[in-house]
């Protein structure tokens, strides 16, 4: 939306290889995304998770040409439906007076257990009034409560 070009194919390390993971670790991630129109509803939002078979720290899971590094594979992708999230998206001006609605939230994945988990969560705002007895004014606040839904696990092909 913004028009700024980006470099793909990054790789970020969740966990090393070969640590021991204990049950309650577990990292959470922010997503941010943008529609120019809500014709076709919010969709699905998709991650694949790749693990790195070679030795030391890298940077990079992909060439130049967006092809996968030979030490990379696809373990799995984590899905989410985001239309419960409608309600929630706001509208915004670009640069050049365009509408593009946005909508933020987190997926939380979990590493303990025997297989990787995921949530999704996000904040909902509510209006909260308030009475007071002995004052004439009605107050309202703003509170945002913490929504948490699912998050589908889908392993990639064994071969």
């Amino acid at each position: 939306m913004s028009g700024k070009e980006r470099i793909t194919g990054h790789f970020a390390t969740w966990v090393k290889k070969d640590s021991v993971i204990g049950g309650e670790l577990s990292k959470t991630f922010s997503y941010r995304h943008t529609y120019k129109t809500l014709d076709r509803g919010l969709g699905t939002f998709s991650l694949d998770i790749h693990a790195c078979d070679g030795e030391g720290n890298t940077d990079w899971a992909r060439d130049e040409s967006g092809n996968l590094l030979p030490n990379f594979r696809r373990v799995c992708t984590l899905a989410a439906d985001l239309s419960g999230l409608r309600r929630f998206l706001k509208v915004q001006k670009g640069s050049e007076g365009q509408e593009f609605w946005k909508v933020s939230f987190k997926v939380k994945v979990l590493f303990g257990g025997t297989a990787l988990k995921a949530r999704l969560a996000w904040n909902e705002g509510v209006s909260i009034s308030h009475f007071h007895p002995q004052i004439t004014d009605i107050g309202c606040a703003f509170q945002e409560i913490l929504r948490e839904g699912p998050v589908s696990v889908i392993p990639d092909s064994v071969y």
